[in-house]
């Protein structure tokens, strides 16, 4: 439920407060979503860094969210249990490796991960692709999958990706921060992207606001956490290995400062990629940069 406050009517809200549905976890102790106009990062915002953004806080008052006036809101001074940051724009996003994130008028969510055993797992960036492949495929008939470590793609094309982040030291927190195109349409993207990037409409020819694929992301995330935590890997290895974009493909991995090329043999326990060298050697990698190989080059 949505109460608008302040001069902006529902009519106004670009990201669609009314539908967004976090699930039970992130609701408790009094939850806030920031939704801001314009920020460098969600992830910065988040941890407390960069500057204030115009932008509108809610918070969960058990009967729905209510939304407080415009105003200039201040990075966050301490991580706090059940906190999303939503930005309509992102200047300075960033992915793995120090990538840049281009803006392209997508999804930009950062949320707070709490202090749970499911957040200790190895690989649990991973799992996390893997949960946002699984929602877009259930829920919005998408044909989403995962790019080690946790890039989403469709076909050739990436939809989006997943930056983790920890903090703090014994009772630590993560921040999940994640780039979706949305209503994205070819000439949103800048001509170096075109050929490689793609966005839910251009796939499904279906437009949803924000609010509706944030909302069944961090559900999905919320309802298999303690499942995780409790089974580890098992369960989603079947799922793993269907919706592995590099099972079975020659790859080049750089991991550790160091280049090697071979076979995916698909995500192991653990979240680990599976290469095997021309000697039939199988390597476990659990961070690195891969990129899949033209036909015909590496591998045996």
């Amino acid at each position: 439920m949505f109460e608008p406050l302040g001069k902006a009517p529902i009519s106004r809200d670009w990201f669609g407060l009314d539908i967004f549905e976090s699930g039970v976890r992130f609701r408790r102790k009094g939850a806030r979503l920031f939704l801001l106009e314009e920020v460098p990062s969600t992830n910065d915002f988040l941890l407390g860094r960069g500057p204030s953004a115009l932008g509108r806080l809610c918070q969960w008052e058990n009967w729905g969210w209510r939304a407080f006036d415009l105003a200039q809101l201040s990075p966050m001074e301490k991580l706090q249990r059940g906190t999303v940051v939503v930005a309509r724009h992102q200047t300075a996003g960033r992915g793995r490796q120090g990538r840049s994130w281009v803006d392209c008028g997508g999804l930009h969510l950062s949320v707070v991960i709490p202090p749970h055993p499911a957040a200790r797992q190895k690989g649990f960036s991973v799992w996390l692709g893997l949960m946002v492949v699984m929602a877009l495929r259930e829920e919005f008939n998408l044909d989403a999958r995962l790019k080690w470590p946790n890039d989403i793609r469709v076909g050739e094309r990436k939809l989006g990706g997943i930056l983790l982040e920890r903090v703090g030291h014994g009772e630590c927190y993560l921040v999940a921060g994640m780039g979706l195109n949305i209503a994205n349409k070819s000439d949103d993207f800048p001509s170096q992207l075109r050929s490689t990037a793609t966005s839910i409409f251009l796939e499904t020819g279906q437009k949803h606001k924000p609010g509706a694929i944030a909302g069944c992301i961090v559900r999905r995330v919320e309802d298999e956490f303690d499942r995780f935590a409790r089974e580890g890997w098992l369960p989603w290895q079947a799922s793993l290995s269907a919706l592995d974009c590099l099972l079975g493909k020659q790859v080049n991995i750089l991991s550790g400062g160091k280049s090697y090329e071979g076979r995916s043999l698909g995500i192991g326990p653990e979240g680990a990629l599976l290469v095997e060298n021309s000697a039939g050697e199988t390597s476990h990698f659990y961070a690195g940069d891969v990129h899949l190989l033209p036909a015909g080059e590496g591998g045996q």
